[in-house]
């Protein structure tokens, strides 16, 4: 019994040994310190888009922005999911430091009674031999003596015991909390990757919605136009666009958001009225009277009034007598703002023209307000259609008065086709 105890002993100086020279450290390793890569760019959370907002119909244009905020949402569910994944993983990661530091804290109180055990063991060996035991003044004496060197290395056997149970427990904790904190790392990335593609993609439907804004002026200019001539064309028109105005409206929080502080921006750079109408450009060569073969006038730039002369000379010499509306005065654009959008120079000038109920074009955003498009009238009537003959003419001939036509409305010719 007392050589088994003895082999027991030696084993702990060891073991002791060991302990006072490598204790596991709780600390990051030198790996777990560098920096991970960064996320992934967010250009592969957009959507493809090939449309021409200004010249393709509205059903093409809602699809379009159906999808491109459908995107938005996904890449939004997809931004949740990861930071669910990082906060369980950062809840992992603590879990984990505190049970480390418990264990830590426990080796700790374990390794001063261990260490206690080898001192002990060199300052007072026990009894190795029969001879030290009848050397005693009596067998009680003896037999005491040998009880509580027997207690006394049952205990120190179990504080040994304990703390090498400990220091493995540390160990496996060590590397549950390592693992724990590349998860973290790995989730805190993968978030950082989801916000950036929330970016990409909020972006990407902010600078489509501001192209469909340009369309809605641009239109419902147009339908304004056609007020007097076409009334009816005039509310086709305006309806159809309502809905793409409706559809903007219904933006997410984030959109709406950046849109207020790109405006805000804006608005910064501009504060009178004075810069605000500097949107409406001054007419070229000023407005201009261009008699139509059969009475009448058509009112354009003065840069353009000799070749639209010329275009209603010889299209009247082919068979087909035209006319058509021409310039349109900014101020009453601005009337109608001021009446739909709100009398504030933010409202008239600058506001979306979404916003407006009804939705109603920007001050400026018409060629018709340049004097460079005209909506061309046939025979004394209203304005022309795809299957009129004055409507074939100019498709085969307009281009050789600078003159080009806006796919979707027969009747519209400007300089630039828009």
């Amino acid at each position: 019994m007392h050589l088994v105890r003895r082999r027991s002993l030696t084993s702990a100086l060891a073991l002791a040994a060991l302990a006072a020279t490598s204790l596991v450290s709780t600390e990051p390793t030198g790996a777990q310190e560098e920096p991970s890569a960064g996320p992934a760019s967010g250009e592969q959370a957009l959507v493809a888009v090939d449309v021409d907002v200004l010249r393709s119909d509205n059903v093409v244009v809602g699809e379009t922005l159906t999808d491109i905020r459908a995107n938005v949402e996904a890449q939004k569910a997809m931004l949740t999911e990861a930071q669910t994944a990082l906060t369980n993983a950062d809840a992992a990661l603590a879990t984990a430091d505190a049970a480390l530091a418990d264990t830590q804290a426990r080796l700790t109180a374990v390794n001063v009674d261990a260490d206690r055990v080898v001192v002990d063991a060199f300052l007072n060996p026990p009894y190795e031999t029969a001879w030290e035991a009848l050397a005693s003044d009596s067998l009680m004496d003896a037999t005491v003596k040998q009880s509580i060197l027997d207690r006394e290395a049952d205990a120190d056997a179990a504080a040994l015991e304990e703390y090498g149970t400990l220091q493995a427990q540390l160990e496996a904790e060590q590397a549950e909390r390592e693992a724990a904190a590349e998860a973290a790392d790995a989730a805190a990335a993968e978030a950082q990757a989801a916000y950036a593609d929330v970016e990409s993609a909020v972006g990407q439907q902010a600078l489509f919605v501001a192209e469909v804004q340009q369309r809605l002026d641009r239109n419902l200019a147009e339908a304004a136009a056609l007020q007097n001539t076409n009334p009816e064309l005039a509310a086709q028109i305006m309806a159809r666009e309502a809905e793409l105005a409706a559809a903007l409206n219904e933006l997410d929080d984030e959109v709406q958001a950046q849109r207020a502080q790109e405006r805000a921006a804006e608005l910064a750079d501009q504060a009178d009225e004075i810069r605000y109408q500097s949107g409406i450009k001054p007419v070229a060569g000023g407005v201009t009277d261009v008699a139509c073969p059969t009475g009448g006038v058509v009112q354009v730039a003065g840069d353009i009034a000799s070749a639209v002369e010329r275009l209603l000379a010889d299209a009247a010499e082919a068979g087909y007598s035209m006319c058509g509306y021409g310039y349109r005065d900014p101020a009453e654009q601005i009337a109608v703002r001021r009446s739909n959008c709100g009398t504030s120079n933010y409202a008239i000038y600058q506001a979306p023209s979404s916003y407006c109920s009804p939705p109603t074009a920007r001050p400026g955003t018409s060629m018709h307000e340049q004097g460079l498009a005209i909506d061309f009238t046939s025979g004394g009537g209203g304005t022309i259609g795809y299957g009129s003959g004055a409507y074939q003419w100019l498709k085969s001939n307009a281009a050789n008065y600078g003159m080009y036509n806006l796919p979707g409305e027969p009747w519209h010719w400007s300089v630039d086709g828009n």
